[in-house]
């Protein structure tokens, strides 16, 4: 394999330090650099930044001008990574409100382009992304799909899934970005047909948490819900082995990667068929109307009536799909590629 020994890189998010733990997409990275033999330095802030490292690996747009400022004094290569939605032209399919890039203060909007335009090279985490991207000021941004560590994403056959599960915050934006609770409603029409199913719901507590909280009390469901609250990845994996099917009826996502995190893990996956969601999940999932508490529910009805043959079969595919297609070790081969390229053009 390809080695790095002698170069030093800057891995640069604006996500503190002690929350990256909470973030796969970026632990992910960081452990293919190290593997790579990159000495990693992590910097969340403009001063933490050093000068002069051989290379400038930063996530998401805007906070990506930081690095950049730091790169082009350096005269040393950048690559971000545009992951989000605030790279993304985008409006509420129901509200038409304007979310992301369009929803953004002008400095922050002047901050990705600026990004975009100038970095050496710009990564998007899916097909779906690129076309926006490229509006944004980003000459050939390449896809790089984000990954799934399938070694420790595995099924796990001694344990039989009963709950089923979705990953969202409970902060309003996210709430409404993930139709939290079109979910919720979703439940209670759920409920009337299998009265004992237990479901989960993991995420930090947000501002929206006490409302959610209030519906599931007066919809008389809260004895089958269970909120876990923000857990770090390890627990995650736990959750989803442990989970008949999993949810997640996002208006758009720019990978979704916790719907690939279920799908290696061999469960089945309920889904919107909104922005990236269906170049990751291709023909094998369940398809909702995200927007509909009928189309959602019935959904989740037709999964619970399945037999377990036909359930087993469906969690071969997932699996199978992420393994051909998003498998950490595809990840790692690309970014390989892509650093010998920019580090020799350097």
């Amino acid at each position: 394999m390809f080695q790095f020994n002698n170069k030093t890189v800057c891995f640069f998010s604006t996500v503190p330090k002690d929350k990256l733990q909470y973030e796969n997409y970026s632990l992910q990275d960081i452990r293919i650099l190290e593997e790579l033999g990159f000495k990693v330095l992590i910097a969340n802030n403009f001063s933490g930044i050093p000068l002069n490292c051989d290379l400038y690996f930063s996530w998401w747009a805007s906070g990506s001008a930081l690095p950049l400022i730091k790169a082009l004094l350096s005269r040393k290569p950048i690559i971000t990574i545009a992951g989000g939605t605030e790279a993304m032209l985008y409006c509420d399919s129901v509200t038409k409100q304007p979310v992301g890039y369009l929803n953004m203060p002008l400095w922050k909007k002047l901050a990705t382009r600026v990004s975009l335009n100038l970095s050496t090279k710009v990564l998007v985490v899916s097909h779906f992304m690129s076309h926006d991207v490229k509006l944004l000021g980003a000459k050939n941004p390449l896809v790089v799909h984000n990954c799934v560590d399938t070694e420790l994403f595995i099924p796990n056959n001694k344990v039989k899934g009963t709950y089923i599960t979705s990953i969202f915050r409970t902060d309003k934006d996210t709430v409404r970005l993930k139709r939290g609770k079109v979910f919720i409603f979703a439940i209670a029409e759920v409920l009337k047909v299998y009265p004992s199913q237990l479901f989960v719901i993991i995420g930090k507590k947000g501002n929206d948490f006490d409302c959610i909280n209030e519906i599931t009390h007066d919809l008389g469901i809260n004895n089958n819900i269970i909120f876990v609250g923000e857990v770090a990845n390890s627990d995650v994996l736990s959750w989803i082995q442990r989970s008949a099917l999993y949810v997640q009826i996002s208006d758009t996502e720019t990978f979704g990667l916790a719907i690939a995190e279920a799908m290696s893990c061999g469960v089945p996956v309920l889904v919107s068929r909104r922005g990236a969601i269906p170049e990751v999940v291709g023909d094998f999932g369940i398809y909702v109307d995200h927007n509909s508490v009928h189309s959602v529910a019935q959904g989740m009805i037709d999964f619970l009536s399945m037999d377990t043959q036909e359930i087993e079969k469906i969690g071969h595919k997932l699996r199978s799909r992420i393994l051909t297609h998003f498998s950490y070790s595809k990840r790692k081969s690309k970014l390989i590629n892509l650093f010998k390229t920019v580090l020799i053009n350097e």
